[in-house]
């Protein structure tokens, strides 16, 4: 039972990257598509008939072949149309046909489809190409389902290739390689020596949720340095590496080092993991040797605070939040550079504008993994920020601590925001707060006193200042002893510290 509830506890404060309400502070699958009945069989001569489906113009005119990707196509592209009547939620129909040339090619930024060569402008802001499989896209792609505004009130869905891994020139990146089976019992994972900082993400099957069990040095006497098994109670001390030991949606995520007393990696680790669905797995793995100073923001309109964008232009008290979120930063010496907005609409917003209940390992909403997927078909460095309606029990929701960087369109690939139960006056400190988990920030202290933080600068509040001896602590008993830190269970300030900052600037979307 004490093992239950210590896994528990720990599983609690590893993804602190909850915002909760329950004492007044801090805290599905996207529609089928289609597949059309594409037959790919052959004509005469051998030659592709393309799924053989013609359809005839809206105006009348001459049918057109449809496709799924260009190899489907005798002449021209597969590409979407314009000129089709929108149908919200439905997959795209996509027709052969000449690119427009004087559109946008792919991987440009976009506002509207018509700004793309193929008429295919992803909800991320960037102009893509169809696919029927990975193997139609380039080795650093992958094909997965985007979402295309069709209309104010409409969004449509489409197979296309989307950016791996989208991180500055100066992050190594290695991988993706093949990583250890995955099951309901762990199994090992030897990491190199992850010297200078690194980054190590493991993708396993859909809804397989990951765990890191323990972490064993191969540095002789070392031994375990990490089991999420063992302590996670209020009176235990500050550990000497912060790790999390899930995340949302299907990755989980390792920092080294998060802390100047994490464990030498001159031998590397034994990372043992298990999972809640057997399968394959894969690790990527993200390197930078100095600090960064800026970085990107793409903002998702879901519903919160009726927010809309449809000019591109940020709406007014957001843009107020973010210049407040940039004075919040910058004596980190980090700078909050170019902020693109993103609107959804139609049955998407609707679906994810208030999200309820608790799922999976860390008990996010089960709805919040689709939320982030939609960030796919972005490649540009950045974080992801969903403003929705409301979050059950939570202001603000990090996928992890860390998320996954600079890795678009997984279900781990953002910050969801409760916009519509954050005053604007506190809404730069919660997103401050949930990008600094996403970053890799534990809370300095939880409600109840524990601590899973491993940076000796930032102030501790423990049991001993519960002055109403209700088990929680308030930010009003903690005042002198954490409260005022940005990553304070409650959010309730905004100091950050200087461990606290350096991190900040090692993280891997950071130029």
């Amino acid at each position: 039972m004490r093992t239950i509830l210590a896994l528990a506890l720990v599983l609690l404060a590893g993804c602190g990257a909850r915002t909760t309400l329950s004492v007044g502070g801090d805290g599905g699958a996207a529609p089928p598509r289609d597949a059309g009945g594409r037959d790919a069989g052959l004509v005469d001569g051998g030659g592709r008939d393309a799924g053989g489906r013609d359809a005839g113009r809206p105006d009348g005119g001459p049918p057109r072949l449809e496709c799924q990707r260009d190899a489907d196509c005798r002449m021209g592209v597969c590409r979407g149309s314009a000129t089709d009547a929108p149908s919200d939620l439905e997959a795209l129909r996509l027709f052969c046909g000449a690119a427009d040339e004087d559109e946008a090619p792919a991987g440009a930024a976009c506002r509207e489809r018509a700004a793309c060569d193929r008429d295919l402008c992803a909800v991320a802001g960037v102009c893509v190409i169809p696919c029927g499989n990975d193997a139609d896209c380039a080795a650093s792609e992958l094909c997965r389902e985007v979402w295309v505004q069709t209309s104010a009130s409409s969004m449509e869905s489409v197979q296309a290739c989307t950016a791996r891994v989208a991180a500055p020139s100066t992050v190594r990146v290695a991988g993706p390689e093949s990583g250890p089976a995955l099951g309901d019992v762990a199994t090992a994972d030897s990491l190199p020596n992850l010297r200078p900082n690194a980054l190590v993400v493991w993708r396993g099957p859909a809804a397989s949720e990951p765990l890191i069990e323990r972490i064993v040095s191969l540095t002789p006497g070392d031994g375990v340095v990490f089991d999420a098994f063992v302590g996670g109670f209020p009176d235990d001390p500050a550990p000497a590496w912060g790790v999390g030991a899930a995340t949302v949606g299907e990755l989980v995520t390792l920092m080294h080092p998060n802390g100047p007393a994490s464990p030498s990696s001159r031998r590397g680790f034994d990372v043992f993991l298990s999972s809640m669905v057997p399968g394959p797995s894969e690790r990527v793995v993200l390197q930078r040797e100095a600090d960064g100073a800026s970085f990107d923001l793409d903002l998702y309109l879901v519903g919160g605070n009726g927010w809309l964008a449809p000019d591109g232009v940020v709406p007014a008290d957001l843009a107020v939040a973010i210049d407040e979120l940039r004075a919040l930063y910058r004596p980190t010496g980090l700078a909050i550079r170019e902020v693109r907005v993103h609107d959804v609409v139609g049955g998407l917003r609707r679906r994810f504008q208030v999200l309820t209940g608790s799922a999976g390992i860390i008990g996010a909403p089960p709805d919040l993994p689709e939320l982030y997927r939609l960030s796919a078909g972005a490649n540009r460095p950045s974080v992801h920020v969903f403003f929705v309606r409301t979050i059950e029990d939570a202001l603000g929701i990090a996928s992890g601590i860390p998320g996954p960087h600079a890795m678009p369109g997984t279900r781990a690939s953002g910050v969801a925001i409760s916009a519509d139960l954050v005053g604007l006056d506190e809404l730069a400190v919660v997103i401050g707060h949930e990008i600094g988990h996403f970053m890799g920030l534990f809370h300095t202290s939880e409600l109840d006193g524990r601590v899973a933080e491993p940076l000796p600068d930032t102030p501790e509040c423990r049991t001993d200042r519960d002055v109403d001896g209700d088990g929680y602590l308030l930010p009003m008993e903690c005042r002198g002893t954490g409260a005022e830190n940005l990553m304070f269970w409650a959010g309730s300030g905004g100091e950050i510290s200087a461990q606290q900052a350096q991190i900040m600037r090692r993280a891997y979307f950071v130029e």
